[in-house]
């Protein structure tokens, strides 16, 4: 007779199995991830598996929901404590990069993995459109207050994309070290930041 779990011990268990996902999806992609293989992982059978993810859909969406859960909260508590929207810009620099080397595989499952239409849920576009918002939100307000000209969500994007690279290049070896990092990050930072900042008459 099967064992009845608790909420919580579900919950505790989806979380192991989401944990063990997540880092197949980083080393095979989406597309390569076996359920089978995810089961024997754990020590389980694939039909233990399927009684918390009845396919691998499902398991894709929850772990790349959580992964992006985790994201936004890691930004959230750096915004939290910044004096001014200066400080708060610095603060999410800093929040997204340290996520990214401390869960390189769930950076990876949100930002290097395209998305199957099948993980299109209410959860998983939720989890998306917050981590978004976060990261365009405080342009957007830095525009507003005239310390930024320009297309908010360009100049949001020219940000992510001069970071996002260079966290791409330091986890493929291509940077020599994390003291290169920081400086190459500090200045494309600063680069974007004077090109889009108001021009004095």
């Amino acid at each position: 007779m099967a064992v009845l779990l608790t909420d919580e011990q579900v919950h505790d268990v989806r979380e192991r199995i989401r944990v063990v996902a997540e880092r197949h999806i980083a080393r095979k992609g989406p597309s390569g991830v076996s359920m089978r293989a995810i089961a024997t992982e754990m020590g389980w059978s694939a039909a233990s598996l399927y009684r918390y993810y009845p396919a691998k859909t499902d398991l894709l969406t929850a772990t790349r929901t959580a992964a992006y859960d985790r994201f936004s909260d890691c930004i959230e508590a750096a915004s939290r404590g910044a004096a001014d929207l200066w400080e708060r810009s610095r603060a999410i620099g800093d929040a997204y990069a340290a996520f990214a080397f401390r869960e390189p595989a769930a950076y990876q499952l949100i930002f290097a993995f395209g998305q199957d239409e099948g993980e299109n849920t209410p959860e998983l576009r939720q989890a998306m459109t917050r981590s978004r918002q976060l990261l365009t939100g405080y342009v957007r307000e830095m525009v507003a207050e005239g310390l930024l000209e320009g297309d908010a969500d360009l100049i949001a994007h020219a940000y992510w994309a001069s970071l996002h690279g260079l966290i791409v290049l330091r986890m493929a070896g291509k940077l020599d070290d994390d003291a290169t990092f920081d400086r190459l990050r500090l200045e494309a930072a600063r680069i974007v930041t004077r090109g889009a900042r108001p021009r004095r008459a």
